[in-house]
């Protein structure tokens, strides 16, 4: 039996927060291709999955989370035979290049300019694209629905502090465990989400931390909405932090980086601060005392987002059936 050609689908190689609720939002189907083993193994899994996959759907447009750049360029060589429009969810690394590299961020201008559209979070990176020639639309994250999740069951202190934390270069993890020994003689109790090992931390070296390391998202959710104050960091400019978003979903008083996407997007709803551990102590025990206010901020933060982001999707929609190929 022929399958009836797929109006839009949307491919990630990975597990992203972002794509599952900006699909659903959307109304389109979500294919998540996730293999294990080494870089290269997953690419060589992956791409006939991928193929697959269009070939099966023979989808009208495709969305495609970047990263993978792999799967970008990948879904670039089959538009030319099955004629899909595509369009490229881009995080933070799928418009800019880690470290500045120069080659990598070639072929990053490359496939964003090839795209029929780019989705970034940002207006600082959709003018960066904008000024290559490539077609950008701002659509931030949608929050998720953290009732969902289920019956918060962690148990904690009531002065408790999560790190949200993926180890990644740019999150000055050290800088916030220095502000949680400053915080502990104050009865705050500290815990950190994340694979701590591979960033070779050792927790003996930091006693005063609770480190969780890997979860199964119940346990996580469970955590971020009964701890009294959520942490999420960045050294990276133009970077939204999907720590950021659930935190404020969830309720929870939001201690984050002062950069400017940070600012512009979550200012009016968190506690911003620099990467030291002098400030984020100070914002740390500043947002524990002002939790109740800072609730009160939240919800209207949420209220007047949730109105926003309905006319970004909708418009979002709308730019997809106009795009060539498309439905």
């Amino acid at each position: 039996m022929t399958r009836t050609r797929a109006s839009t689908v949307w491919i990630d190689w990975d597990r992203h927060l972002r794509s599952r609720t900006l699909a659903h939002r959307l109304g389109v189907e979500l294919v998540e291709i996730r293999v294990g083993g080494s870089r290269l193994g997953r690419y060589l899994r992956s791409i006939p999955r991928t193929v697959a996959v269009i070939r099966s759907l023979r989808p009208a447009a495709v969305i495609a989370t970047n990263p993978s750049l792999v799967l970008g360029l990948l879904l670039l060589m089959l538009r030319r035979y099955y004629g899909f429009a595509l369009i490229s969810d881009a995080h933070y690394l799928g418009v800019r290049a880690m470290n500045g590299n120069t080659l990598w961020q070639r072929l990053l201008d490359f496939h964003n300019k090839c795209a029929d559209l780019v989705i970034v979070t940002n207006s600082n990176h959709a003018q960066y694209l904008t000024d290559r020639g490539c077609r950008a639309y701002v659509c931030p994250d949608p929050l998720p629905n953290l009732r969902a999740a289920g019956s918060p069951a962690a148990s904690v202190p009531a002065k408790a502090i999560l790190l949200v934390c993926s180890f990644d270069a740019d999150e000055p993890h050290e800088a916030a465990f220095s502000a949680f020994a400053r915080l502990q003689p104050l009865g705050f109790v500290s815990f950190v989400s994340g694979n701590y090992r591979k960033a070779l931390v050792d927790p003996a070296v930091f006693p005063w931390v609770n480190f969780l390391g890997f979860m199964s998202e119940d346990e996580y959710y469970s955590y971020l909405q009964q701890c009294s104050v959520v942490v999420d960091l960045t050294s990276l400019e133009d970077c939204l932090l999907c720590g950021a978003y659930e935190a404020l979903a969830a309720g929870r008083p939001l201690v984050t980086s002062d950069t400017r996407a940070l600012r512009e997007y979550f200012g009016a709803a968190a506690l911003l601060t620099e990467n030291t551990p002098e400030a984020i102590a100070a914002l740390v025990e500043r947002a524990y005392a002002q939790r109740d206010e800072l609730r009160l901020r939240i919800s209207a933060w949420v209220v007047e987002n949730e109105r926003w982001m309905q006319g970004r999707i909708a418009e979002l929609a709308a730019r997809l059936q106009r795009l060539p190929g498309a439905p």
